[in-house]
């Protein structure tokens, strides 16, 4: 996804709070990474099992609930906490950041509430980091849990989104609703669980080799982090492919707006409208036939985008679960791409 670049200046404003006596930007740049990680992987984690517990009827959302609230909420309080207290205002003059938090000059939406945030004091930087990071990662939330996409993000997918940062031509877009205990649902899990995996797998491993003093270019042509970054992409593919099988991304696969006894049905024009209008219960892929729900022959499939949602604007259009799985490396690597360059600089920016 095209980004510019993020903004880090040499000069920084008055740091008005208490900070370590001795400027150390190694440790302090290690503190923000490891207080960040941490943050992630709660924040990402804490969406993924709401979604599940949504999708299959265990709770009737939206997500996040108060219980994912909480867990974020803590790990945000922690992450706080540990770089005010491992950075001074020398380690971030010498770290490049520049007491703006206005990283992306013209942002709206969520983006934007992040732009206008104070940047002058350890405190405030980590919140400021936090904020551009919730917005990029419920973006790839969003992503992975396609049938959920416009819960998580506001029901707003573009720049203007209150939730997330955009998707780019998300359309058409895949129907919103539970998936419920089905296969369709374990698949759905599989791509949550081993897309979130894969996304801290590069992260961490690029912030790894970042924290020895090395370019993205440098770190992308290591050899061991090759091999790392190889080792991730097998098992997220090989996690995707054991639980879908051979199903095939569709926006809006078919389904049958059982009304009756038996296999009894009306045809409804969406799901919410058998459920809403028709007090109907809804089966996926059957359709309605002569009056009776039967099963749709020939077809596996999981509501998830045709068109992957980023600046190629559907020039790449997914028809396979491999078209799939290569939409999850485009989006997560963005992303991380996109964060990485946040915390170390232009040095890492695509």
């Amino acid at each position: 996804m095209t980004r510019s670049s993020v903004i880090r200046g040499v000069a920084i404003a008055t740091l008005l709070v208490s900070s370590p006596a001795h400027p150390d930007p190694a440790t302090c740049e290690k503190t923000i990474i490891g207080a960040l990680r941490s943050f992630k992987k709660t924040h990402l984690k804490a969406h993924g099992k709401c979604l599940d517990a949504e999708n299959v009827g265990k709770i009737s959302g939206p997500c996040p609930d108060a219980a994912a609230l909480l867990r974020i909420q803590t790990s945000n309080a922690k992450a706080v906490d540990k770089i005010g207290a491992g950075c001074s205002q020398a380690d971030l003059t010498a770290l490049g950041f520049s007491g703006s938090c206005d990283f992306e000059p013209g942002a709206q939406g969520a983006e934007g509430q992040c732009a206008v945030l104070p940047a002058t004091t350890p405190q405030e930087l980590a919140e400021c980091l936090k904020c551009w990071k919730s917005a990029a990662l419920t973006q790839l939330i969003a992503v992975l849990y396609a049938s959920h996409a416009s819960e998580l993000c506001g029901g707003d997918l573009g720049a203007t989104s209150p939730g997330c940062s955009p998707l780019d031509c998300a359309s058409p877009l895949p129907a919103q609703s539970d998936l419920g205990d089905s296969g369709e649902n374990d698949c759905q899990r599989a791509i949550g669980k081993v897309g979130i995996k894969y996304f801290l797998t590069r992260e961490k491993v690029l912030e790894k080799c970042g924290l020895a003093g090395a370019t993205r270019n440098d770190c992308l042509s290591d050899l061991k982090v090759q091999i790392a970054l190889d080792k991730a992409e097998v098992q997220k593919e090989a996690g995707i492919k054991k639980k879908c099988g051979n199903r095939d991304p569709v926006a809006d696969p078919p389904f049958c707006c059982r009304t009756g006894t038996g296999n009894a049905c009306m045809l409804a024009t969406s799901r919410q409208d058998c459920i809403d209008n028709l007090g109907g219960t809804v089966q996926e892929g059957k359709e309605c036939v002569a009056g009776s729900c039967s099963p749709t022959p020939g077809m596996s499939t999981i509501t998830w985008w045709e068109s992957c949602p980023d600046a190629s604007c559907g020039t790449t259009p997914l028809s396979s679960l491999d078209d799939l799985i290569v939409c999850v490396d485009s989006t997560a690597d963005g992303i991380a791409d996109r964060l990485l360059c946040l915390q170390l600089g232009t040095g890492w920016c695509p």
